[in-house]
């Protein structure tokens, strides 16, 4: 009876590429936090952080800090101390995790990068709550511990279709951040800016869409694991040259994968 191959998942090179920047990302966040030279913007992962970027703020997602607790192992050790806040275990865990975590005095961040010892703290908090209600009543106990305002948007629940009252609802909460953005930031919102990174973070979103669809061939050149990995720059870059930059690079080798017959994995 023969040995059973092992199946081992293909490097994909461009990592290289994406470790780099977001490693400068998190390293830029912790410099901005540090010598207050820039403000730091809090801001959900459907948030208006087009918006904020144009205004010149560093921003952090802190979504992403709950989901390296879960994936460091840390969550299950540090929840228990929101839960003693009185935050229900039944809640989404990265708020509960996060808000233990910060409470503990810890996060992953030390051990992934050297010299950053705690989340950014920021100077304004942003929330939309078009993913869930809990991300406003998470924000809201940090603007209470932190003393930074919390602002955010109300997103309509469960529409069964866009009708005529939700966008303009929804833009003109959008446009009443600008005025106390612009308080905070000291900057005035400049619309080229703004259209320069919504129109990056546009073609971010069509790139990782084209590159999750290189995964339907066959055989495939990238895994569910792979894509679990490469959305990074799509969630903290959009808006950026650097995210267009990264899955340019990324869809070129799927796609020279694709050309030669080569799967994810050997």
């Amino acid at each position: 009876m023969g040995e059973e191959k092992k199946i081992t998942r293909k490097k994909i090179e461009a990592t290289k590429l994406m470790n780099k920047y977001m490693s400068d990302y998190f390293y830029e966040l912790d410099r901005a936090s540090k010598t207050e030279d820039e403000k730091v913007a809090w801001c959900t992962s459907v948030g208006p952080s087009e918006l904020l970027l144009s205004m010149g703020f560093k921003v952090y997602y802190p979504e992403n800090h709950g989901a390296l607790l879960g994936t460091s192992r840390l969550a299950a050790e540090v929840i228990p101390n929101a839960n003693a806040l009185g935050y229900s275990p039944d809640i989404c865990s990265y708020l509960t995790s996060d808000i233990g975590a910060y409470v503990k005095g810890i996060t992953p961040f030390s051990k992934a990068f050297e010299g950053i010892e705690n989340v950014p703290k920021p100077d304004v908090l942003i929330y939309n709550t078009n993913q869930c209600r809990d991300v406003k009543d998470w924000f809201a106990w940090y603007a209470r511990k932190l003393n930074v305002p919390s602002l955010g948007i109300h997103t309509h629940r469960n529409p069964t279709e866009i009708n005529a009252s939700i966008v303009p609802s929804i833009a003109k909460q959008i446009e009443n951040l600008v005025e106390p953005l612009e308080k905070i930031s000291g900057n005035k919102l400049d619309m080229e800016k703004l259209k320069k990174v919504v129109a990056l973070s546009r073609e971010c979103s069509e790139l990782w869409k084209e590159v999750l669809e290189t995964a339907s061939t066959s055989p495939s050149p990238f895994t569910f694991f792979d894509g679990t990995i490469h959305m990074g720059p799509a969630v903290v870059l959009r808006g950026t040259e650097e995210a267009v930059e990264y899955y340019k690079v990324l869809l070129k080798e799927l796609k020279e994968r694709v050309k030669n017959g080569e799967g994810a994995v050997e």
